[in-house]
């Protein structure tokens, strides 16, 4: 009887299966952020980072209780987020739920200086999650928006000029230019001085330009868009170097040959030793010319012009006399 009870017992325990200890509720600890970046832009220090959505054990995170976001001084080394959390500033966000935060803080009251950001995020229970990334970022006097941009088309390119908003030293400009039906403006130069010569620029092409002030990581906000379309205008250069030789029927003309790109054709003028010039002939890019309407025991004066393809004309070059034997 006691052997059939206990293996009865036995059979009991085999057919049900064992739940074990509850487990403990879960904490519901956020995760921290990893994102956190901060930059200069203006008068702001503008600061951006990700509220993740899910909590340390995997669980949705769908509200918040409280948002621990601070800056302030850089401590001596070692860091220690403890030492550096009680001597830094909070820094007000509305934000209640998981998601991208972008808030910023005034430069000034950080100028010459270099902080550290971070920030932990609470649940409802006010637990909170581990410091996020800590962002360390040198903090200069504001950046002026550049003013007073210029633009003036030259033959050397388009002339950029701008009002000095900092005028101290340190600072660089960038120079962001849209051409044509471009969707977005490309940076083409960063500069010392508040002048840049676009020597890129194509006639009869609009372009817009915008500039931005930069020292160490802080940008000053963009410039007001300034656009410039140039028309050609100018003249190619006076011909240099012109010389006539006379034979028995003729003059040959030669001079070295005008560099610039648009040249089109060269202008021949021909006087009296008093009289004023007179074209003669248009002749095609090759730097020489053959002058057959001529008498003997006349002197002739010959000076050259050059032409770009706007009609543009240079002016005269040196004159040349010569005497026909």
């Amino acid at each position: 009887m006691r052997l059939a009870l206990t293996t009865l017992s036995i059979l009991a325990l085999t057919g049900c299966a064992y739940v074990g200890d509850p487990l403990p509720p879960a904490l519901k600890i956020p995760t921290p952020v990893t994102d956190l970046s901060a930059r200069q832009v203006g008068p702001d220090v503008l600061i951006s980072f990700t509220i993740p959505d899910k909590t340390m054990e995997g669980l949705d995170q769908t509200t918040l209780g409280g948002l621990d976001l601070k800056i302030g001084p850089s401590p001596a080394q070692p860091f220690n987020p403890d030492t550096w959390s009680g001597a830094a500033r909070s820094v007000d966000s509305t934000a209640k739920a998981p998601g991208k935060v972008e808030t910023k803080v005034p430069a000034k009251d950080w100028a010459n200086q270099e902080v550290i950001l971070g920030v932990r995020i609470a649940n409802p229970k006010m637990r909170v999650s581990p410091w996020s990334n800590f962002v360390t970022l040198k903090v200069v006097g504001p950046l002026g928006k550049p003013d007073q941009l210029r633009a003036v088309a030259t033959a050397a390119g388009i002339e950029l000029d701008w009002a000095q908003t900092n005028p101290r030293p340190g600072i660089t400009w960038k120079i962001f230019r849209k051409a044509g039906t471009d969707a977005e403006p490309v940076e083409m130069a960063i500069v010392k001085a508040s002048k840049f010569t676009d020597i890129g620029a194509s006639y009869d092409t609009t372009y817009q330009y915008t500039v931005q002030a930069v020292e160490e990581a802080a940008i000053s906000e963009i410039s007001e868009p300034l656009g410039i379309t140039p028309v050609d205008t100018f003249p190619p250069i006076a011909p240099l170097g012109l010389s006539a030789l006379a034979g028995p029927s003729a003059v040959q003309l030669s001079w070295e040959r005008n560099q610039e790109t648009d040249l089109a054709a060269y202008r021949i003028y021909r006087a009296s030793p008093t009289g004023a010039f007179t074209k003669i002939a248009e002749s095609p890019t090759a730097a020489n010319y053959r002058d057959a309407a001529i008498a003997n025991g006349q002197t002739y004066r010959y000076a050259i012009a050059a032409l770009d393809r706007k009609g543009n004309e240079s002016p005269k070059s040196a004159p040349v006399e010569i005497l026909i034997p």
